[in-house]
């Protein structure tokens, strides 16, 4: 069992960046549409699609982040703060979490400022590239 757990966190954090590269895409194909302004009938449906899938990710990255440290600590015995990794994964989960808080802010308000969504379209995707750079810096930390 001790052999392939090291390897659980990373490729469930890949689901999780997979996943919210796919909301990624989806919520470029709303701003498409919005600034073209062709409204299309299925807007609603992929609005909806694109928080889910932000959803998902948020849960899975967020919980792949309690996971990789719980691995480090009782599954490895290694102290958690010694990598690059650790810190731009911390980074990382801050600007998703804020970037998430103005997305869950969309989802409960009619009224939605630019600026609200300006940020939110500007925090996840710097999220996604801080967290395809730290498993970057992961990858030196696998058996």
């Amino acid at each position: 069992m001790t052999e392939w757990l090291p390897f659980l966190h990373p490729v469930w954090q890949s689901m999780g960046i997979a996943l919210g590269f796919m909301a990624l895409r989806e919520g470029l194909a709303l701003r498409r549409q919005r600034r073209t302004h062709a409204h299309v009938i299925s807007q609603r449906a992929q609005r909806s699609r694109h928080a889910r899938l932000g959803k998902y990710s948020l849960g899975i990255i967020g919980s792949g982040y309690l996971l990789g440290i719980g691995e480090l600590w009782f599954v490895r015995g290694e102290t958690v703060l010694r990598s690059a990794h650790f810190y731009f994964a911390t980074l990382a989960i801050a600007l998703f979490c804020w970037g998430a808080w103005y997305g869950f802010a969309m989802l409960r308000s009619t009224a939605i400022s630019a600026e609200q969504r300006d940020l939110h379209g500007f925090l996840l995707p710097l999220a996604l590239l801080i967290l395809v750079g730290a498993g970057l810096f992961g990858l030196r930390l696998l058996p």
